[in-house]
């Protein structure tokens, strides 16, 4: 296929906007406990107002990584998001666990696979935050489509990544994750 169709196809804004979220990178955000590497992405990749970063820090010993951020809806946006990529999980694992602290506010969990081709396309399921360390678990079953396109089902073994998402509302977000594990 000649590149000038796929623009046409596609759309020169989408190609883009899907070139910036390949590209966007918040420098090293390894955390060694579990080798998770994070990435963070706001909405400005497609021309939202959002703010924010993610880092990776330690208290007492705990090593964890942060989004902070303002969160805006303005310009049709409205998200701040770290990723991670997830490879080979087992068919049956049921869910996730977090260990999570933040400012109180709501934030969501967003699962991609391979049948999420679109990049508006994702699971989400969301949870509360304390300022305390909680352990939050999420199993798939709880995880809604974004598009009834969607299977209505994850399919572990499909799950190409999860993100943290701070997302949907003007709001401060502040939320740390230590843990990333199935079960």
């Amino acid at each position: 296929m000649k590149k000038d169709k796929i623009i046409k196809i596609l759309g020169v804004g989408n190609l883009l906007w899907l070139a910036t979220v390949f590209f966007v990178y918040a420098g090293d955000l390894e955390m060694t406990k579990n080798k998770v590497d994070w990435v963070f992405f706001s909405d400005q990749v497609m021309g939202g107002k959002s703010q924010g970063k993610a880092q990776i820090l330690h208290d007492q010993g705990n090593q964890f990584v942060r989004l902070k951020g303002d969160v805006s809806t303005a310009n049709n946006g409205g998200f701040i998001q770290i990723r991670t990529s997830i490879l080979g999980l087992k068919k049956d694992v049921k869910g996730l666990s977090l260990k999570v602290r933040g400012n109180g506010e709501k934030y969501y969990v967003f699962i991609r696979t391979t049948g999420t081709i679109l990049p508006w396309h994702y699971y989400k399921a969301d949870f509360p935050s304390k300022q305390e360390w909680s352990e939050v678990k999420l199993e798939f079953q709880r995880f809604t489509g974004s598009s009834s396109w969607l299977s209505k089902t994850i399919r572990p073994g499909a799950i190409k990544s999860v993100g943290i998402v701070a997302f949907g509302r003007d709001h401060k977000a502040l939320i740390d994750v230590s843990d990333l594990e199935f079960f």
